[in-house]
């Protein structure tokens, strides 16, 4: 897919409050230039734009009578699904945020300061408007069925324990992708910058983990993918990578979580690779060498590589841009920010 630069990006911004709706047009004024600014009072209303002409971006509160944000998200993911997904909740009932994870990409604070919500607009455009758009569709990542069974005693068990949970997630990049999506909503009480695996388990903690187990279905088997041998070998890589990579800041903890996290991540865009291409599948589970796997994926996915995929998906879920960073040049880390050359260096030795 081809971007044309020239063409005005339309997002959408749904609220049953007329007076909430002009104080998010005005707050995005500065972005008329680039943006459409489209604007509906109702969860109906927004399905007729969603209909009449593509959106990019759209950005719904949750509480709204007859059809609320999670029926209309839903909706949106299944008409549009490379809509990316934006929600506003004040004070919704958790029932609610739970009905509308599997369709939400991003879940903000409602009142949202400009820059943030300016902010998480832009990088859900950079994932849905570029090469591949379809990881909008995307609302969590395979594990393998041994993880998934693994958690789940955890999380059943009377004697679980935040502890277990965390040892298991942390070797896995499809349950970290996901924690980390959740725990960076400010719904869900962001931990901040510094995120780390072990406090993103820790901030939404098990009764909550239990609850999202339940009720959102986000811990379940995705197909036959959760049996597949090409899944658990980059599993296998990914947490390998991740164990070396953290051995390399001993003195300095909150980097080596960092570096962990990233380093576990690398290989998400693999994933969404392989589960849309059989052939690709093969060729992973043939074990190249990650150089000789780099160079496949640039022929023959017209440049992009599981290092901007990966950054894309991860960018669209709201996790930090300090992660996403590392994930998108931990091959080209002369190219990542200067105050993060250092970690992806560390990275990509890891990866090699």
């Amino acid at each position: 897919m081809t971007v044309d630069p020239g063409v005005k990006k339309r997002i959408l911004f749904v609220d049953d409050d007329p007076a909430i709706l002009n104080a998010l047009k005005n707050l995005m004024r500065k972005d008329r230039d680039r943006w459409d600014i489209l604007l509906a009072d109702s969860g109906e209303q927004a399905l007729i734009e969603i209909r009449t002409q593509h959106v990019d971006v759209v950005v719904s509160d949750m509480r709204m009578p007859y059809m609320d944000g999670a029926a209309l998200l839903n909706q949106i993911k299944h008409e549009s699904p490379t809509t990316a997904r934006i929600m506003l909740s004040g004070s919704a009932d958790p029932d609610a945020i739970a009905r509308a994870l599997p369709a939400l990409h991003q879940l903000l604070a409602k009142p949202c300061d400009r820059a943030k919500l300016r902010t998480s607009i832009e990088r859900s455009l950079e994932a849905t408007s570029g090469t591949w758009p379809t990881i909008g569709n995307l609302d969590r990542l395979p594990s393998p069925a041994a993880t998934i069974a693994a958690l789940g005693r955890v999380l059943d068990a009377p004697t679980g324990t935040l502890v277990d949970a965390i040892a298991i997630i942390r070797t896995d990049p499809g349950l970290a992708a996901k924690v980390l999506q959740l725990a960076c909503s400010e719904f869900f009480a962001s931990t901040g910058p510094d995120l780390s695996i072990e406090n993103a388990v820790t901030t939404l903690g098990l009764e909550r983990l239990r609850e999202l187990r339940a009720t959102a279905s986000i811990f379940e088997l995705i197909g036959s993918e959760a049996a597949a041998p090409w899944l658990a070998g980059l599993q296998r890589r990914s947490v390998l990578g991740a164990k070396l990579a953290y051995t390399m800041f001993p003195s300095d903890p909150v980097v080596a979580d960092q570096v962990y996290t990233a380093a576990l991540l690398r290989n998400v865009g693999r994933m969404v690779l392989a589960m849309d291409d059989a052939e690709y599948r093969d060729d992973i589970q043939s074990d190249p060498t990650d150089v000789e796997l780099l160079e496949l994926e640039r022929k023959r996915f017209e440049g992009v590589t599981h290092a901007e995929l990966g950054a894309w998906l991860l960018g669209l879920w709201g996790l930090p841009p300090a992660i996403t960073d590392l994930v998108r040049f931990h091959h080209r880390p002369e190219l990542a920010p200067p105050e993060l050359r250092a970690l992806a260096s560390a990275i990509h030795r890891c990866s090699l």
